[in-house]
């Protein structure tokens, strides 16, 4: 079973993926800012982290940036969520430091492949 952080600034996206991580069979935390990620992951390590890229205050590309900053996340699986066509995306967060882009809405399929141990 993973522990998967979540961390999204709509509650309905949140709720929506917290419930397709417990129907796989998973752990979900749950984060609605930045800043709360960040001090979530400072006293527990999740396996795998799905972030939204376009957040208020502390955006996905800085929080990105300051869980990189903490040790025990330093390799930690990061994707960025994002309801965004940009093609350049996923480029863009893997130079970042990502893994890669999730389009939303989140294929279950994808989403069970990328937990799946």
């Amino acid at each position: 079973m993973a522990q998967v952080l979540i961390i999204d600034d709509q509650i309905q996206n949140v709720k929506m993926l917290s419930m397709a991580v417990r129907m796989l069979g998973h752990e979900a935390l749950e984060a609605m800012r930045g800043e709360d990620a960040v001090e979530l992951v400072s006293h527990s390590t999740p396996d795998i982290v799905f972030l939204d890229f376009m957040m208020p205050g502390m955006d996905g590309l800085k929080t990105l940036e300051h869980l990189r900053d903490i040790p025990s996340a330093k390799d930690m699986p990061i994707y960025f969520l994002t309801a965004a066509q940009d093609i350049y995306l996923d480029e863009r967060v893997r130079q970042a430091g990502a893994q890669g882009c999730l389009q939303k809405p989140v294929n279950l399929e994808e989403l069970e492949g990328l937990l799946a141990p």
